[in-house]
């Protein structure tokens, strides 16, 4: 008995140090919260840019790349990576991550099916993710499955998606083997003047050899009209492809711009609209280039377009008048803070094949696809990826990853 209390005597003061040294070392132990780490700011006429160094979202050995961004009301972000080599599929499928601060740090991604690089915003606060290829439906529509996240991050996959109708002409098909149409969704959502969603989808009507981009319309977020043609295939600005990945804002005098791509390593088209997407004025050219454009305006009205091909860029137009741009260089940015991480600025030789770019020692490219989010009034995140080698799948002799990072720009005028 008297050794059994001694024992006990014994515990209890084991577990009275162990306790006592665990407070005491509590303080150093605890990991302070993750800050924002800014750099020296980009003054620019008129401007004052501050890019804090780059946040990983995530890195993987497979396809992990072409990001995009949700804000929900609240604060919560989601980040969309797609998990798949850049080819024609017939079910998308992509990372989703979500960050509770800010872009600060994220949680492990799930992966979901039927996914896209748009979304929009319910009254609720749900977000829909809206899908990026369509399948051929009844009474000349196009529509997929979608997911849904919860204002509580609950996510559902809501079968009867969308549909888009309203065609001034048939969509072509990409024929039986993939099931799909000739159009995708690619762009940002706003609100029309009478509350409706408006967006823009870009693809191949039957016939044409160019893309056509296209505006649509939507009371509800799931069942769009088309309302007009932004540029089609006969667009006389050069670029083999034709209007294509686009991006919408609404600028401070309320009308609506229009930026699109036209084919890699060529400056963007850039249209507007007086009368929220009804007509379109003739497209011109624009200095920014190539690839997925992406548009924030500031309440200054300040205009922020993210895009790349070469490299990555955010430019800037202070007017907000969609004229008058300057840029900073996002890449000169990412490589000074993560020399471990460098992203060659010659995005030509990305495409070389995984043999050429393993016998030439290149490596760290990006797909120059980018998206901006507005944080607050001054505050912007930019999502962007570094490519391990290029466009190729990374074999297993090779010790490169695919990355996605975020980057938090504040825009001072």
């Amino acid at each position: 008995m008297q050794a059994a209390t001694q024992t006990r005597r014994n515990w209890l003061k084991a577990t009275a140090l162990l306790s006592a040294g665990a407070a005491s070392s509590t303080p150093a132990a605890t990991t302070a919260a993750p800050q924002w780490i800014n750099r020296a700011p980009v003054e620019l006429k008129g401007l004052r840019v501050t890019c804090s160094e780059p946040v990983l979202v995530k890195r993987s050995r497979w396809f992990c790349w072409f990001p995009s961004l949700i804000r929900q009301p609240d604060g919560t972000l989601w980040a969309i990576m797609n998990a798949y080599a850049d080819v024609h599929v017939s079910d998308s499928f992509s990372y989703l991550s979500r960050s509770r601060d800010g872009g600060l740090t994220w949680d492990e991604p799930r992966v979901i099916g039927d996914a896209g690089l748009s979304h929009l915003l319910l009254a609720d606060g749900s977000a829909v993710v809206i899908p990026y290829y369509l399948r051929p439906r009844t009474g000349g529509t196009i529509g997929a499955p979608c997911n849904v996240i919860s204002p509580k991050g609950q996510l559902t996959m809501r079968a009867s998606g969308l549909t888009v109708g309203n065609w001034p002409k048939p969509p072509k098909s990409m024929g039986a083997d993939l099931a799909t149409a000739g159009f995708v969704f690619n762009g940002q959502v706003l609100r029309g003047r009478k509350d409706e969603y408006l967006t823009t989808l870009y693809g191949h009507f039957e016939g044409d050899k160019r893309y056509s981009l296209v505006f649509a319309e939507s009371a509800d977020g799931f069942k769009w009209s088309i309302r007009s043609l932004v540029s089609g295939a006969d667009c006389a600005l050069s670029g083999g492809e034709g209007p294509c990945e686009s991006a919408i804002c609404r600028l401070k005098d309320g009308r609506l711009m229009c930026v699109f791509r036209l084919a890699s390593f060529v400056p963007f088209g850039q249209s507007f609209s007086e009368d929220d997407g009804k007509t379109w004025s003739k497209p011109v050219n624009i200095p920014p280039n190539s690839v997925e454009p992406s548009l924030a305006v500031m309440p200054t009205g300040t205009v922020a377009l993210s895009c790349g091909r070469p490299g990555i860029a955010v430019w800037f137009d202070k007017a907000g008048s969609g004229t008058d741009w300057q840029a900073v260089d996002i890449l000169a940015q990412h490589n000074a803070s993560r020399p471990q991480d460098i992203i060659n600025p010659d995005s030509r030789k990305a495409w070389g094949g995984v043999d050429k770019l393993l016998r030439e020692g290149l490596h760290g490219f990006t797909s120059s696809y980018t998206e901006l989010t507005r944080l607050d009034d001054q505050h912007l995140l930019l999502i962007y990826d570094r490519l391990g080698l290029g466009w190729s799948a990374i074999p297993d002799e090779s010790p490169e990853t695919n990355s996605v990072w975020v980057m938090r720009l504040k825009v001072e005028v």
